[in-house]
C-alpha cells in the first residue's frame, strides 16, 4: 500500500535517524539505517512474524523510557520517536543474542564438516559473529533417529531443527496443504507431518530452502556437492509458462540442484516441486548426434550431412508438392531465437505451423487488450477460476499467488466441476454441473456474481478452450477497462514461438496429414503420440509422412517414425530467451552444455544456412534480429537480472464475436463423466524423476454420494476405464465435486469423455 508522508515516522537506530513508514518492521526499518538485525523466523513472504527464534532481541526506548525487557524486531514495528539500541550498541541486547545462539547449540550438532548446509547456512554465519566464543554445554545432546524421508524428496535431520517454524508456516500459512506441523510441545516439540504422512505436496521443496539450518534437505542434492565446489548460474525454468527465476548449482559440468531467485513480479521466490527437483535424467540415454533411417535402421551421421539433408528435403518437398506440403511443429520447448529461426525456414518452404495442441486454444494475442500480469492478482479484488483443471496443474505457482490474494481478502470464485484443490476456502462456488467450460463462461456474462462490483478482477481460465470465448467473454464483462485476463498457455514458450512465426494448432496439422497434404513433417521437442491429445490418430499419421524429421533429446515414439533425428538440449542447457504466460521476455542461461556440444540454435541456423537464409548462431545477435523484425523494444543487455515488463496498451476494440459453446458429451447409462486434465507432475522430465513419483501417484476421486451408491469407501483401489486406457488407484470422496462424475490423476495425455468406475 502507498504511504503518505504523514505515514511516515522517525526512529532512531543506535544513534542513525531514518524515516520508514509506520508499522515497518524494526528489522526492516534498522536495514534501512545500514544496521543489521540477525534474524532465523524472520521471512515477510509467510505471512505476519511470530518471533519464534528470539534472535533479533533489540532494546527499545519509547518517549523517554526505556522498555523494562528485550524486545524481538521482527514483530514490533516502528513507532515515531522510537530508539532502537541493538548488539552493537547495547550490551544488554549483545548478552541477549548470545544467550539466544547459545540456547541454540545447546543440542544442536556439531556436525558441519558433514552437513549438507555447511558453508552456507545462517546458523553458521551467526553463530560466529554473534555467538559465545565456547560452550559451556559438557551434557550429552539430545538425539533423534535420522535422517527421517518425509517425502521422496525431502529428509528431516530433527538434531538440527531450531524451531524457526519457517517449514510450518509455509505449509499451513502459503500452500495451505496443512501436511508439515510441529507436533509435541515446550522442549519436546518437533517438526513432523501430519499422521506421519508422507508430505505431498506440489510446492513442499521450498521448505528445504526456507530451512535456515540441514535440518530440511533436498533428498536429489544430498551429499553431492559442498558450497565451494560449485557455482551457481542465473536462469528461467521451463516447467510451465510461468518463467519462474531460478538458479542452478553446477558441479563438475552437472546440474545438480535448483533454487528459487526471487523475482516478486513473477514467482516471489517460490518453486513448483516440477520446476525445483525434475531432471532429464540419466544422462546415458540421451540422444548425442545426429541420426539418419538406412536399410539398416536409424544411423548415426555428422551434422552436417544432418542439416544439409534436412533442408533438402524440406526445399524439395515444398517445391514438389507445394505450400503446405511441409509441417513444422513445436510444444513450445524452443528459446525465442530458435523458433525464430524455425520461423524464418516455415516462411521460406511455405509450411504450416504449430505451437501448441489446439490452435483455437491457442492464439493468446486475442487475449493482449484484456491482459493482466501476475501481480495482478495481488491487487485484486475479485479472482474468479474457471475451468476443470487445477491452476497449479496449468500455472504453477500461480496456486499460491491466488491463495495469498484470497488472505489478504480478494474474493475468490471457483467455476467448475468441483473437487479442485482452491476450493475449499473459496469465497463462492459456481458448480457446473454437466457444462462445459465455454458454457460456463457464458453463464458468468448472463451472472457475473461479484464480478459485476470488483474494481480489479482477474479472470484465470484453466481449460483449453478456444481464446475467442474467452476474449468475448472478458470484453462483455469489462475487462479491458478494469482487471484482466490471465492467460495459460500449454507449453512454456508458446507464446514465444507464436510470435516468431510458429503459430497455428497440432490439430490443424493432424487434418492435413490425414487429408494427404503433408509430405515433410518437422516435430521441435514434442511428440504428439504421447504428449497431445488424439494420440492414436497422432500415430497413424506419422507413418503416412515421407519425411518425418524430429527433434528430441531421448529416443520416443516419433523418433522410431522418423527419418533423421537431431538431438536437442534441455533445461539449463540452452542459451537465449523466452516468453512467459504475461508476454514478459526472460534470459535463459546454459549451466551445462548438451551432449551433442553443439547448441540447437547453431544447428537450425546451419539448416537455415542452406536454405540461403542469414541468422546469427550467437543467441544475443539472433535475439536482435528477432527484436527488430518484430518491434520488441527491450535490448538483450535489458534482460539481465529482473526482465521487465513492456507498458501494456489496453485498448480493446469492437465486441470479439464467441463461437457458438459445443454441448457437453453425453453420458452413457451407469458412466461418469470423466475429468482429467494433464497434471503438472508428468511428462518426460518428471518421469525420469525418482523424487517426484509420489506427485505422480494415481488417485481416483468420487462424490460421496456416488462412491456410497457404488459400494466403495475413502482409501478402497478403484479403476477408472476410459478411452485412454486404465486407471487405477486409491479413492478420495469429496462433497464438492459435481455428482456423477469422477476426477483422477492421468499422467497421460489429456482425455475427455465419460467413463466406468468399478472397484479394482
Amino acid at each position: 500500500m502507498a504511504t503518505t508522508e504523514s505515514a511516515t515516522v522517525t526512529v532512531t537506530f543506535d544513534g542513525r535517524e531514518v524515516q520508514v513508514p509506520a508499522g515497518t518492521p524494526l528489522v526492516v526499518a534498522a536495514a534501512h539505517a545500514g544496521v543489521e538485525i540477525p534474524v532465523f523466523c524472520y521471512e515477510p513472504r509467510l505471512g505476519p512474524p511470530v518471533g519464534a527464534c528470539r534472535m533479533c532481541l533489540v532494546e527499545v526506548e519509547m518517549g523517554g523510557r526505556p522498555m523494562p525487557k528485550l524486545q524481538a524486531a521482527c514483530t514490533m514495528t516502528a513507532a515515531d520517536g522510537m530508539i532502537v539500541r541493538s548488539a552493537a550498541t547495547s550490551e544488554k541486547a549483545e548478552e541477549g543474542q548470545d544467550a539466544v545462539l547459545e540456547f541454540l547449540l545447546l543440542n544442536h550438532p556439531l556436525d558441519c564438516p558433514v552437513c549438507d548446509k555447511g558453508g552456507e547456512c545462517p546458523l553458521q554465519d551467526l553463530a560466529f559473529r554473534y555467538g559465545p566464543g565456547k560452550s559451556r554445554m559438557t551434557l550429552p545432546k539430545r538425539t533423534y533417529e535420522k535422517p527421517l524421508p518425509i517425502s521422496p524428496s525431502i529428509v528431516l535431520d530433527r538434531e538440527r531443527c531450531i524451531l524457526c517454524y519457517r517449514c510450518t508456516r509455509f505449509s499451513s500459512d502459503v500452500a495451505e496443504d496443512g501436511e508439515l506441523i510441529a507436533r509435541e510441545r515446550g522442549a519436546h516439540s518437533v517438526i513432523a507431518t501430519f499422521q506421519e504422512r508422507a508430505y505431498v505436496g506440489a510446492f513442499s521443496g521450498n521448505v528445504t530452502e526456507l530451512c535456515p539450518v540441514g535440518a530440511l534437505l533436498p533428498t536429489p542434492y544430498r551429499f553431492k556437492a559442498r558450497p565451494w565446489e560449485i557455482v551457481n548460474v542465473p536462469s528461467v525454468c521451463g516447467g510451465c509458462a510461468v518463467g519462474c527465476n531460478t538458479w542452478a548449482t553446477v558441479r563438475e559440468g552437472r546440474t545438480e540442484r535448483v533454487l528459487s531467485r526471487n523475482h516478486p513480479e513473477v514467482d516471489e521466490g517460490w518453486l513448483c516441486d516440477r520446476g525445483r527437483f525434475a531432471r532429464y535424467e540419466p544422462l546415458t540415454d540421451r540422444l548425442t548426434e545426429p541420426l539418419a533411417r538406412s536399410e539398416s535402421g536409424l544411423a548415426p551421421v555428422s551434422w552436417d550431412e544432418a542439416t544439409r539433408a534436412i533442408a533438402q528435403r524440406l526445399r524439395h518437398v515444398d517445391s514438389l508438392d507445394g505450400a503446405g506440403s511441409v509441417a513444422i511443429v513445436t510444444g513450445g520447448s524452443l528459446t525465442n531465437e530458435e523458433a525464430y529461426a524455425w520461423g524464418r525456414i516455415a516462411r521460406d518452404v511455405r509450411a504450416v505451423t504449430a505451437s501448441g495442441p489446439v490452435a483455437k486454444a491457442g492464439a493468446w494475442e486475442l487475449l493482449d487488450p484484456y491482459a493482466a500480469r501476475i501481480d495482478d492478482l495481488d491487487r485484486a479484488d475479485v479472482i474468479v477460476v474457471v475451468g476443470d483443471a487445477d491452476v497449479a496443474d496449468r500455472g504453477g505457482v500461480l496456486d499460491l499467488r491466488i491463495r495469498k490474494a484470497r488472505r489478504r481478502g480478494a474474493h475468490l470464485m471457483i467455476v467448475g466441476p468441483g473437487g479442485s484443490l482452491l476450493e475449499r476456502d473459496a469465497g463462492s462456488v459456481r458448480q457446473t454441473g454437466g457444462a462445459t467450460t465455454a458454457q460456463a463462461l457464458a453463464d458468468l456474462v448472463r451472472d457475473p456474481g461479484p464480478l459485476a462490483a470488483a474494481t480489479h478482477p482477474v479472470l484465470i481460465v484453466t481449460d483449453g478452450i478456444d481464446v475467442a470465448a474467452i476474449a468475448a467473454a472478458a470484453h462483455a464483462l469489462g475487462l479491458h477497462e478494469r482487471g484482466g485476463v490471465l492467460p495459460l498457455p500449454t507449453g512454456a514458450n508458446e507464446r514465444g514461438a507464436r510470435l516468431a512465426g510458429l503459430a497455428g494448432g497440432g490439430d490443424e496439422v493432424l487434418a492435413a496429414i490425414e487429408a494427404g497434404a503433408v509430405h515433410a513433417l518437422v516435430l521441435l521437442g514434442v511428440d504428439p503420440t504421447a504428449e497431445w491429445p488424439e494420440a492414436d490418430r497422432w500415430q497413424m499419421a506419422l507413418s503416412q509422412v515421407r519425411h518425418v524429421l524430429t527433434v528430441s533429446p531421448f529416443v520416443n515414439t516419433s523418433v522410431s517414425w522418423s527419418h533423421l533425428v537431431l538431438p536437442q538440449a534441455v533445461d539449463y542447457e540452452r542459451e537465449g530467451t523466452t516468453t512467459n504466460l504475461e508476454g514478459r521476455i526472460q534470459r535463459l542461461r546454459p549451466a551445462t552444455k548438451p551432449p551433442s556440444g553443439v547448441p540447437d540454435l547453431a544447428a537450425y541456423v546451419a539448416i537455415a544456412g542452406h536454405l540461403g537464409i542469414e541468422i546469427s548462431p550467437a543467441p544475443s545477435k539472433a535475439y536482435a534480429q528477432l527484436a527488430g523484425e518484430l518491434g520488441i523494444p527491450l535490448t538483450w543487455s535489458e534482460l539481465n537480472g529482473r526482465a521487465p515488463l513492456p507498458a501494456r496498451t489496453r485498448a480493446a476494440g469492437s465486441a470479439p464475436t464467441a463461437p457458438a459453446p459445443a454441448p457437453a458429451a453425453a453420458v452413457g447409462e451407469g458412466r461418469f463423466a470423466l475429468i482429467a486434465p494433464r497434471p503438472m507432475a508428468s511428462g518426460v522430465a518428471v518421469e525420469r524423476t525418482p523424487a517426484l513419483a509420489h506427485q505422480r501417484a494415481p488417485w481416483v476421486m468420487l462424490n460421496h454420494e456416488d462412491a456410497a451408491r457404488l459400494g466403495v469407501s475413502e482409501h478402497d483401489a478403484v479403476t477408472v476405464r476410459h478411452a485412454g486406457g486404465d486407471h487405477t488407484g486409491p479413492l478420495r470422496t469429496s462433497r464438492r465435486l459435481r455428482a456423477g462424475a469422477v476426477r483422477i490423476n492421468w499422467a497421460g495425455v489429456q482425455v475427455t469423455g465419460d467413463a466406468e468406475v468399478v472397484r479394482a
